[in-house]
């Protein structure tokens, strides 16, 4: 796991493209003949067999007419990140309309959803609307249908306060030129977009949320996803009659939900279209275990290999300030290196008791409290312990022979982090199972010492909310500037890496 840099809960698990196909797509009786009461079903994929509608190409027409001739020729190519592009581009359309909630609901037609013919007529919609017209627009944009899922199904919240919630939802799929899945919340455009950008700041409204799919779709096909939540004895049918996607949702609290490190540290440095790279060569590196290398996040001790090589990608940047990819992966890994590693745990902290506490931004052997130390003597008074002596944390021991005295000793004065993806580590997660170290690194003659250090999820701070495994702080907090409390741990680490990412930009880019 690597920071998480909003409160969306990773969604790379489900099966995006569909577990089983459903052969009866058909949404309850909901629209009026007009004239008349009598109500009738639909196909719920005609919202989407849009590729030939003269409106939804006539609206695409006008939006790439307003892109400069450059940016015309980039959304109509097919070379690299146009695609990704014709997504922000439609995207950011969506981000000029309303949000419309009931606007549809009458006596006689409780919530009949729109083609997105008439969302684009009435300039706005509810959720469901809206996701719809999104995912038709990129369809019409030449985005192919094995990219695009409309996804019904649920968000699940839990509130700072512990109270959860859950609500139905309908929101858009896309399989980036990456290769990876990622949200697109038209609501999240809606409440961030540019006629409504100055009415309130972005606030996070939630500890965590988490979209659960349900059920999606294309134009093609509509799938079934299994999950606890879903009963295989009920029809799509009675699925949809039970649901109330339209209900309930303030768009405001999606912008809540998806406020990210990159937002706050870049929104206000670099053009949109450079945000949404950053973000997606981020995501590519947190979802793609095939390609998994310790290095771009920091793991099983690798800091000083790790700044080697994100170092590396911001001299690309520098080099050429188009290469976004390069910059992305050196967010990612700066993020990283402050969830994963021993600094934060060590370094001087400024203003530890407010909401904007953080330590001194890294460099190579300054900024630290003490030397860091693993013993139950501990570094500093001030600091609470580390101890690789005891018998808090795990080791690797298939690889790591040593006793714990010697692991401590191994990472004396040292910043390390913890294990991940080691072959034959007891404590190994189900995904770890399926991730490989590169095997240059897995081969060279220190590899076996990193098995005597702790396991990833016994002392990283990837998360707002503390894990199962984690043992190395408390959820209990006596003061703001506790240093055990977890969740002090976690706001002190993303101030840090915003304020990192934010100075790397400034440093190396020179628009």
């Amino acid at each position: 796991m690597c920071l998480q840099t909003s409160a969306v809960t990773p969604w790379h698990d489900w099966n995006w493209s569909g577990d089983e196909i459903v052969y009866d797509p058909i949404i309850p009786a909901s629209r009026t003949i007009p004239g008349t009461k009598k109500r009738y079903p639909i196909d719920i994929r005609e919202f989407l067999t849009t590729t030939n509608n003269a409106v939804v190409n006539q609206k695409l027409g006008l939006l790439i007419g307003r892109l400069p001739a450059a940016e015309q020729a980039h959304f109509r190519s097919h070379g690299r990140g146009s695609f990704d592009f014709r997504v922000d581009t439609v995207l950011g359309y969506i981000g000029t309309l309303r949000y419309l909630r009931e606007a549809n609901k009458t006596d006689r037609c409780p919530d009949a959803w729109l083609y997105p013919d008439e969302t684009l007529a009435q300039g706005g919609g509810d959720c469901e609307d809206l996701a719809l017209l999104l995912a038709a627009l990129l369809l019409a944009a030449g985005v192919s249908g094995y990219c695009i899922r409309v996804a019904l199904g649920a968000l699940h919240i839990v509130l700072p306060d512990g109270q959860r919630q859950k609500h139905d939802h309908c929101w858009v799929m896309y399989q980036n030129e990456s290769g990876v899945w990622e949200i697109l919340e038209p609501l999240r455009a809606i409440a961030t977009g540019p006629a409504k950008a100055s009415s309130r700041p972005s606030r996070r409204l939630a500890q965590s949320v988490e979209y659960v799919p349900h059920y999606v779709f294309n134009a093609d096909h509509l799938w079934i996803i299994q999950s606890r939540e879903i009963s295989r004895g009920r029809s799509f049918q009675q699925y949809c009659q039970q649901r109330s996607f339209w209900n309930k949702f303030d768009p405001s609290f999606a912008a809540g939900v998806h406020n990210t490190i990159f937002d706050q540290a870049l929104a206000d440095l670099v053009p949109a279209s450079a945000l949404s790279a950053i973000k997606r060569k981020s995501l590519w590196l947190d979802a793609n275990i095939l390609t998994y290398d310790p290095r771009d996040h920091f793991d099983n001790g690798y800091i000083d290999a790790g700044w080697d090589v994100a170092n590396s990608r911001l001299a690309q940047f520098r080099h050429d300030n188009t290469d976004w990819g390069s910059f992305g992966a050196a967010a990612h890994a700066i993020g990283d290196f402050y969830a994963h590693s021993s600094y934060l745990h060590f370094a001087a902290l400024q203003n530890a008791g407010t909401a904007q506490g953080q330590a001194a931004i890294y460099t190579s052997g300054a900024g630290l409290v003490a030397a860091p130390d693993y013993t139950s003597a501990g570094a500093d008074p001030s600091l609470p312990p580390f101890d690789l002596t005891s018998n808090t944390f795990s080791m690797n021991t298939n690889l790591w022979t040593g006793t714990k005295a010697q692991a401590a000793q191994q990472w004396a004065g040292k910043l390390l982090s913890g294990r991940y993806a080691q072959k034959y580590d007891p404590m190994a997660t189900f995904w770890e199972g399926f991730t490989g170290i590169p095997t240059a690194l897995a081969q060279a003659p220190d590899f076996p010492t990193r098995g005597s250090l702790p396991h990833h999820d016994e002392i990283a701070v990837d998360d707002q909310a503390m894990g199962k495994r984690h043992r190395l702080y408390r959820t209990t907090a006596t003061s703001p500037a506790d240093r055990q409390a977890y969740a002090n741990q976690f706001r002190w680490r993303v101030n840090t890496a915003v304020q990192h990412v934010r100075k790397a930009l400034v440093d190396n880019y020179h628009p």
